[in-house]
């Protein structure tokens, strides 16, 4: 028997046709599916920063202030003053300093702008600091000063500046009486402030005392010796061991930041200071009584010269005329005499007292005789 050939049917053969464009149309879709989640990824990833370089130029920078110095300063009468004022990145701008009650430029870059000698700049080459200097500062001189730099708008730094004056002062009288051997105490003392108080010396008459210090180690055994405390102010204390007649002057205490202070001291020997006064009144009283010592002993020859004249018939005036100038003389003497008997000039000019009573006596007697003389004519 002979067998049928087998012979696909065309259902069969369509079949097999579509699965195969089933398959490449997945593939397809595949291929495209990729493509498009590639494509996304890229998207969606994040992009590396980028970094743009700026150059800036010197020029563009702006000037600044330090801050990290004093702006306010106190100093004392005749005590040099120093406004520090430091600018940084300054470039090609300048520094002025201005007074601010008048407005009154002082300085501008490293020039001066005032007559007033006291204030100048100081800035050394490439420094960054801009000190204004004032010399001999006087109360006056106090206020705010600002450090300028001419930006637009312009910047500025105000400083204070302030000035004291301060006095030194010596406790107890200014005439100091002190017995011989005794011990000389002087306490010289500053007030605490707001500045530096600096040392104090001492001086007699214009020579500075060449003293021990406390702390020396021979300062116990030395006869001039001075003891300083810090301690509420600054205290200065001359001790004298042993007062010599030598030792009589004028002591003054001399602070290197404040006026000073004077006392006279008396060294007296036994108990007799009225004779050691030098005071202003005493030596007026001085002064007069020698005056009136004088002026008495004038009188008083004039008188006797007159008086021998006039007994000796060598006179050319009339009787009358001679009493009459005797008489005024005579009272002239006695009103002198008066006035250097007061009680402030009895203790200072004995001898004008003896002087005085003389003259009066023998005026008296001058008179006597000179109206004898007249009875007599």
């Amino acid at each position: 028997m002979f067998a049928r050939p087998h012979l696909s049917s065309p259902i069969a053969s369509f079949s097999s046709q579509a699965n195969f464009g089933l398959l490449n149309w997945l593939i397809s879709w595949l291929l495209l599916l990729m493509l498009l989640l590639k494509g996304y990824g890229a998207a969606i990833a994040p992009t590396p920063p980028t970094t743009t370089t700026t150059t800036v130029s010197p020029s563009n920078l702006l000037p600044y202030f330090d801050f990290d110095v004093a702006r306010n300063l106190t100093v004392t009468v005749g005590q040099t003053g120093f406004l520090h004022c430091r600018v940084e990145r300054l470039g090609d701008k300048d520094v002025s300093w201005i007074r601010k009650r008048d407005l009154h430029i002082l300085t501008a870059g490293g020039t001066t702008y005032t007559s007033d000698q006291r204030f100048q700049v100081i800035r050394p080459d490439g420094s960054a600091n801009w000190t204004l200097q004032i010399k001999y500062p006087q109360p006056r001189d106090s206020g705010v000063y600002e450090c300028q730099i001419n930006t637009e708008p312009k910047m500025s730094l105000s400083y204070t500046f302030n000035v004291v004056e301060l006095k030194a002062e010596i406790f107890g009288p200014s005439d100091l009486m002190v017995k011989t051997g005794s011990d000389i105490n002087l306490t010289c003392k500053i007030m605490q402030g707001p500045h530096e108080l600096g040392n104090i010396f001492w001086y007699k008459g214009t020579e500075m005392l060449d003293v021990k210090n406390e702390n020396e180690i021979d300062s116990a055994m030395a006869r001039i010796r001075v003891e300083d405390d810090w301690s509420d102010g600054l205290t200065s204390r001359l001790k004298i061991r042993h007062a010599m007649p030598g030792d009589t002057g004028n002591y003054t205490c001399v602070p290197t930041v404040a006026k000073t202070s004077s006392v006279y001291v008396h060294v007296i020997i036994g108990e007799h200071p009225a004779a050691m006064q030098h005071n202003s009144s005493s030596n007026s009283n001085s002064f007069y009584c020698g005056i009136c010592c004088m002026l008495l002993s004038i009188v008083s020859c004039c008188l006797q010269h007159w008086f021998v004249n006039v007994s000796g018939g060598t006179t050319s005036y009339g009787g009358g005329r001679v009493s009459a100038a005797v008489g005024a003389a005579a009272s002239e003497t006695r009103r002198m005499s008066a006035r250097c008997f007061q009680p402030t000039s009895l203790q200072q000019c004995p001898y004008a007292r003896k002087t005085a009573a003389a003259s009066t006596a023998a005026t008296t007697t001058l008179r006597e005789r000179l109206v004898a003389v007249e009875c007599m004519r």
